[in-house]
């Protein structure tokens, strides 16, 4: 049975080092979340079996067995292959992108941990929604750069904290980092959103377009005002839109 969105969730943090155990949990709080502990694959197995978490933050590199194995594992027992598992990994990125993507893995963070992106990963794998700035649909013609490669795409949705861009699923996991450039045209503004960070991926709402979800780490303030303005300006159009259609005008 799905666990409603208002219960605790359950998350379970693999990492053979304590203190990176301590970070984690600390980022988290224990508000919202149960949280387990594991110092082993193995551990994090067992645990898995027994718990049925709703997350697994697992560490790429342990004594006993990697986390990506351990996802290979986990992915393919019935029991646990839904649970999502986010693989944590002090590793060189490419390296590290290629043995997560081939694992079946649901998404990639580097070490040192930004608590940022952490959170709102988490966030997103858990579907609970972080949204605290208005979004406006749009059809603005952008560039990202990922992996050294730009990429030309379009941004179908917008706010002061993050967008929804297209991009080949291939070419992109869960915890990318990337550069994002962009025109506001109603101000004629030019955004560079230094690093971002993909945090889910899937289809803007029942049939859009196919992307993801990236939020903004570095961005220059005066740009977030420029976003913020835009975005305001779209929604203020459509109330008057609506009262207009109302009153039959």
């Amino acid at each position: 049975m799905k666990k409603k969105e208002t219960e605790r969730k359950t998350i379970i943090l693999v990492d053979d080092v304590e203190l990176f155990l301590q970070i984690q949990t600390s980022y988290l709080g224990n508000k919202r979340f149960d949280i387990h502990t594991a110092s082993s694959g193995s551990e994090a197995l067992g645990m898995a079996q027994e718990l049925k978490p709703d997350l697994i933050l697992l560490d790429m590199f342990m004594p006993d067995m990697t986390g990506d194995i351990v996802c290979r594992i986990l992915k393919a027992n019935s029991e646990t292959s839904s649970i999502p598992v986010v693989i944590v990994s002090s590793g060189g990125r490419e390296d590290s992108r290629k043995r997560a993507q081939a694992a079946g893995c649901d998404g990639l963070i580097y070490k040192p941990v930004r608590k940022d992106l952490f959170l709102s990963v988490v966030e997103k794998c858990l579907d609970i929604s972080i949204r605290s700035q208005p979004r406006a649909r749009v059809a603005l013609s952008a560039t990202i750069t990922l992996e050294g490669k730009e990429l030309s795409t379009v941004i179908h949705s917008l706010s002061a904290e993050g967008a929804f861009v297209e991009v080949d699923s291939g070419a992109a996991i869960v915890g990318d980092l990337l550069e994002l450039k962009f025109t506001l045209p109603d101000i004629g503004k030019k955004v560079e959103v230094r690093s971002a960070a993909i945090v889910w991926r899937g289809s803007l709402g029942k049939n859009g377009p196919q992307g993801a979800g990236v939020r903004f780490l570095s961005i220059y303030p005066e740009a977030t005002d420029h976003i913020r303005r835009h975005v305001d300006s779209i929604l203020q159009k459509s109330v008057s839109g609506n009262k207009k259609q109302s009153l039959g005008v």
